[in-house]
């Protein structure tokens, strides 16, 4: 489905939307957190390299796929998250309510620094 936000979303936008977004903080939790810490950390870094190289809309699988090849191995755990990225995004691409509640997120969470 194509929609005017599907035309006009560019990759970096959604990627520091994501990156704003309440999904990438650690959540409080009882037990040992170091693997989600190191997950949230290598999704970070994808979403990072990807608002840098920010790849034209029709380009997004592709610029994941560069992403891969510089972050090297082990490829498993980025080709884990890149795919979980790309799935992201062809929500965003269809899903404009999505897409402002990422937005709702980001502006209100700077009002109120962030700690929610």
């Amino acid at each position: 489905m194509n929609t005017p936000l599907s035309n006009s979303l560019r990759p970096r936008d959604f990627a520091m939307l994501l990156l704003a977004s309440r999904d990438l903080r650690p959540r409080k939790r009882a037990r040992d957190q170091r693997a989600d810490t190191a997950g949230l950390d290598l999704k970070r870094s994808v979403l990072e390299k990807l608002a840098d190289h920010d790849p034209e809309p029709g380009e997004f699988e592709a610029g994941l796929l560069r992403i891969l090849e510089e972050i090297g191995p082990p490829l498993g755990p980025t080709r884990a998250i890149a795919s979980m990225i790309h799935e992201e995004w062809q929500a965003a691409c269809i899903n404009p309510e999505w897409v402002a509640q990422l937005l709702s997120e980001a502006v209100g969470d700077k009002g109120r620094g962030g700690d929610t």
